[in-house]
């Protein structure tokens, strides 16, 4: 019964204190400052729009007189871009790939290649953890990554005895 009362029966109104304030000198003027403003900024945009529209509609005709020499100008110009465009692209890739073969002949570390696995890796069916190191400076992917995780248990090694001493000194 009491299910019933609380889901369908009426419930009481609360009553809301609300405490009216009379606006200040600083708000009103800020009102005013800004509805000034943004009619103004209005008026500016709807200028723009028209004397935008009134250029298109007087220079139409000279787009139409000249579209002859403009469309194939426009054409030319675009190809000329693209072209430019896969050059530059072109250079700047050959320009890494040698930078990245002189730095693998001459014994410094590659550059990290995204998406490249290491030859021994997990990928290749290779062992993942712990795998021999490649003879003859690494490999392909990542040569260092071999000696990263040999330091890392060392330096591991390293703190075990460090962190049991003051639990020692602790303990007695």
């Amino acid at each position: 019964m009491s299910i019933l009362k609380l889901l369908f029966g009426k419930k009481k109104r609360e009553r809301v204190v609300v405490r009216t304030q009379r606006p200040t000198i600083k708000g009103v003027m800020t009102s005013v400052l800004a509805t000034q403003a943004a009619i103004f900024l209005l008026l500016l945009a709807g200028l723009s729009l028209t004397g935008c529209a009134v250029a298109s509609v007087a220079c139409m005709p000279l787009f139409l007189l000249f579209s002859p020499v403009l469309v194939p100008a426009g054409i030319t110009a675009t190809v000329l871009a693209s072209g430019f465009m896969a050059g530059g692209g072109s250079g700047v890739t050959a320009l890494t790939i040698f930078m990245w073969l002189y730095k693998r002949f001459t014994g410094k570390d590659p550059p990290k290649i995204p998406g490249l696995t290491p030859a021994g890796g997990a990928a290749s069916g290779g062992a993942a953890s712990g795998g021999s190191a490649p003879a003859e400076g690494g490999d392909a992917g990542g040569g260092a990554a071999p000696a990263a995780k040999k330091s890392a248990s060392k330096k591991s090694a390293a703190k075990k005895p460090a962190a049991k001493k003051p639990a020692a000194k602790a303990g007695k």
